[in-house]
């Protein structure tokens, strides 16, 4: 397997670029054996490619319009302060640098300007659906986030909503890795939220209820792309497949998580101003589950998408009851016969939907 360094210098030296997130450079670690298979398709890839080409092919997919920028604006107000040992958002919400991955120590102190085009952990259009959903609130700020980490988006969601004058903010996180879980409740007291007064659970969600195995990771602050690995339908014994394959180089050392029903999670409030959903690859299963109640309950939907097909799946399923797809960015990916759809992942897709009815 390639060294987390030998990732990122090839990044650096070929794409002029550091890799997009974590989970990317896990992704590279186990589908190349060689150096030199790795080194080879980032001079096959698309991006590398483009940058030795002298063509104009316009500008690259945002997401989003000028208009939309727009959004940001509406914050204009925020005063943010850089503190040692923090990353600071643009509007004031921060992260604790210990708490984040080796890749962005470097951003220790600093206050990070508007993400345009995008941050150290999200792109414009993840942005324009969180702050989209704030200023849809009314009188109060309600969030949830699933597969949370550290609960950037409760935390930024919970800044921006007192930035408007909304003190009345209830927020519910899931979480399933015991550390990442500790880094989440540290991470909202840091951005002056009491977890006590909130809603937060250590475990993962599913359709329904019940049990299942965890990876036990050995460094989770780097390893964020874990999911559930849940009993096969077809075997009393087993364990399933698709999650194993998903899992694969991490399902060696397992620990039993409790799952927590979707419908059930939506059922604790009567509207929610955003959810939040990004779970490794499950996304569309949850809320195919959940569509009707979703319809009633939810007014902003961020979703990202582990797969080209995911991206599919979710607009064909959001589609037809009516909800408006108002940023999206497909998911991008290298093309593997010897890895998952997911696995051939090389950058999440991210959709914001809105629903009309709410």
């Amino acid at each position: 397997m390639l060294s987390r360094n030998e990732i990122i210098w090839g990044y650096r030296f070929v794409l002029g670029r550091e890799p997009e997130s974590e989970e990317i450079i896990t992704h590279h670690q186990h589908s190349f054996s060689f150096i030199q298979e790795f080194r080879k398709a980032l001079f096959d890839s698309i991006e590398f490619q483009r940058r030795l080409s002298v063509v104009d092919e316009g500008p690259p997919y945002a997401g989003y319009t000028a208009e939309d920028l727009a959004v940001f604006d509406q914050f204009s107000c925020a005063t943010p302060k850089p503190a040692a040992g923090f990353v600071t958002d643009f509007h004031g919400s921060r992260a604790r640098i210990s708490s984040l991955w080796d890749g962005v120590q470097h951003l220790d102190g600093l206050v990070m300007p508007k993400p345009i085009p995008g941050d150290y952990h999200a792109e414009t259009a993840e942005w324009l659906g969180l702050l989209k959903a704030v200023l849809a609130a009314k009188g109060q700020f309600v969030a949830m986030e699933l597969g949370a980490g550290i609960g950037p988006w409760l935390a930024a969601g919970a800044v921006a909503a007192r930035l408007r004058g909304i003190s009345d903010i209830r927020l519910l996180g899931v979480e399933a890795d015991p550390v990442r879980f500790g880094l989440l409740q540290q991470n909202l007291q840091d951005n002056d939220i009491n977890p006590e007064e909130h809603v937060l659970i250590c475990g993962a969600v599913g359709v329904v209820s019940g049990k299942a195995k965890w990876p036990r990771v050995p460094d989770p602050r780097n390893n964020a792309g874990v999911r559930p690995i849940r009993q096969s339908p077809d075997q009393e014994e087993g364990l399933e497949l698709q999650d194993l394959r998903y899992m694969e180089g991490f399902a060696d050392d397992l620990m039993e998580v409790d799952i927590i029903a979707f419908e059930e999670l939506l059922r604790d409030q009567p509207l929610w101003d955003l959810v939040h959903i990004d779970v490794q690859g499950t996304e569309v299963e949850l809320c195919s589950a959940c569509l009707a109640l979703m319809s009633q309950r939810i007014r902003y939907l961020v979703v990202g998408a582990h797969s080209r097909k995911l991206d599919g799946d979710l607009i064909a399923l959001m589609f037809a009851p009516g909800w408006v797809l108002e940023h999206e960015k497909p998911t991008r990916f290298v093309f593997s016969r010897s890895a998952s759809l997911e696995r051939m992942t090389t950058a999440d897709g991210i959709q914001v939907w809105r629903n009309p009815d709410l």
